[in-house]
């Protein structure tokens, strides 16, 4: 079966990039979802850095902070499709453009690949905490709009744009959550997720992996900088929980396994916490004891930074901890972080915070 995922756009995807223009002018297709790729026919260096800024922009009345995203099909690595996100509306993108707009290359249409795309620009938005996003479409473009129907979208209003379109455009709300709940038949098209490094991968966690996480959370020297240590309900939950993660942002805690043998001594991977009243992304990381003090947790937490980095748009990565517990926070400070800020906490009496931020 075809697997898909979506990736932020670098440098090594230049002529692939160029490729995917290319075949809409040759179709005489218009082109969405690209930020503007069109307008850097031959600055793909400047396209990246202006997307790079523009996702980090606040909103003002000309523009919306917003980060574009290549739908790559894993069997042959092509670029299939793109999506822009916007991360927040202004009043011009209320009024046309709203928080989407996506686009598949004119040979790989009428196969379905929009529903993923959308179904995956999705989890951006729930990234961001967008409840509801709102999509628009001319209404003479019934493979756009049909698509928005396919994954819940409601139509809210039809309007004549004389400013931008110049023609009928109707539009659209979809209830995110709504959405990934009810169309995760989807998930059968999304690329099985595996990040390796020298001596480790990382993979989702399933229900068989009770055991080894118990050997982990259940360990009371292990956790003792938590408020308590896991039972075995505690230990299915968490599971549980990141298998929810995984459904409705694309990431969470994942299984963290030796390369040699296949055997899970930890986990690892990137959650959104609360971080003094804010939702922030965090690497986490939990090592079996007899496998501590070998840099394990150091080589997966700096493979998850450079994941994060090219598969979201977070400007800067956390990592929290009680603020004794100094082994995490000089794991943290392996990677690259730096600190941030120590807060009053009442799980942890003072909670330490360390922070990298995007180059």
């Amino acid at each position: 079966m075809e697997k898909f995922y979506l990736e932020v756009p670098g440098p090594e995807r230049k002529e692939e990039a160029f490729e995917y223009l290319g075949e809409f002018e040759k179709y005489g297709s218009g082109l969405n979802g690209a930020g503007g790729l069109n307008r850097f026919k031959e600055d793909y260096e400047g396209w990246l850095q202006m997307t790079e800024e523009r996702a980090l922009i606040e909103p003002n009345e000309e523009t919306a902070p917003a980060r574009e995203f290549f739908l790559i099909r894993e069997n042959d690595n092509r670029i299939i499709g793109m999506i822009n996100i916007r991360i927040a509306l202004n009043e011009r993108f209320r009024k046309h453009g709203g928080h989407i707009g996506y686009s598949i290359r004119p040979t790989e249409r009428r196969k379905g690949y929009n529903k993923i795309n959308l179904y995956l620009g999705l989890k951006i938005c729930n990234q961001y905490g967008i409840r509801t996003a709102l999509l628009d479409a001319d209404l003479d473009n019934p493979a756009s709009w049909k698509t928005m129907e396919a994954l819940g979208g409601i139509r809210i209003r039809e309007f004549y744009d004389d400013e931008k379109a110049h023609c009928d455009v109707v539009v659209y709300n979809i209830d995110v959550e709504k959405a990934l709940s009810e169309y995760a038949v989807y998930e059968e098209a999304i690329a099985d997720f595996r990040i390796e490094t020298e001596r480790l991968f990382l993979r989702r966690m399933k229900p068989e992996d009770y055991d080894a996480l118990y050997a982990v959370l259940a360990d009371p020297e292990i956790m003792r900088h938590y408020p308590y240590t896991f039972d075995e309900e505690r230990v299915r939950s968490w599971i549980e929980r990141n298998r929810e993660r995984y459904r409705k942002f694309g990431f969470g805690l994942w299984a963290l396994c030796l390369k040699d043998n296949g055997e899970m001594i930890g986990d690892c991977g990137l959650t959104l916490q609360n971080i003094e009243g804010e939702m922030l992304p965090e690497i986490g990381y939990h090592i079996r004891a007899d496998r501590q003090h070998k840099g394990y947790a150091k080589e997966a937490a700096a493979a998850v930074r450079d994941w994060a980095f090219r598969n979201t748009s977070y400007p800067a990565l956390y990592s929290y901890c009680k603020y004794t517990n100094v082994a995490s926070y000089k794991t943290a400070e392996a990677i690259g972080m730096v600190f941030d800020r120590e807060y009053a906490d009442e799980a942890n009496g003072i909670t330490h915070v360390s922070v990298i931020r995007r180059r």
